[in-house]
């Protein structure tokens, strides 16, 4: 059998890291945004062998787990485009794992990290219109590359 190298992002480290997702939701009564900050398998692009970004890069369920353990006690600010400028804050994050799933009879074609941010209530309004479709979740991270 041949031998395949897959990019899996790590958390920490000397490069910065952003993995985007598509909104899913938004809640306007709320100024809430819904949807995925990381998504570490989908059925439908990738299956089991995990999903890959635009980067080519995997970011596995445990390694996604403790960043998101991480960014929830320590920080849970967000910005716009990795602008560095504060403009909200990340008020829901679930790591919704192969295992947490199955354990809490859910039943799912992704895992990953679930998110529910507040932005300002300007950069909310650039959700409503469309012009942003997507959020992410920034980070220090560093690539490996691996066998499977």
């Amino acid at each position: 059998m041949e031998s395949v190298s897959n990019r899996v992002l790590q958390v920490q480290g000397d490069r910065d890291g952003a993995i985007f997702a598509e909104v899913c939701k938004l809640d306007k009564k709320h100024g809430i945004v819904f949807g995925f900050g990381i998504v570490c398998k989908d059925e439908d692009r990738g299956g089991d062998a995990g999903y890959t970004d635009l980067q080519k890069e995997y970011v596995p369920e445990d390694v996604m787990f403790d960043a998101s353990v991480d960014f929830s006690l320590n920080s849970r600010a967000t910005d716009v485009m990795h602008d560095n400028e504060e403009d909200g804050v990340a008020v829901f994050l679930f790591p919704l794992t192969t295992e947490i799933a199955k354990a809490l009879e859910i039943t799912t074609k992704k895992t990953g990290l679930l998110v529910g941010m507040k932005p300002s209530k300007e950069t909310f309004k650039r959700f409503e219109s469309g012009e942003l479709r997507a959020f992410s979740i920034g980070g220090k991270g560093y690539v490996v590359e691996e066998e499977v």
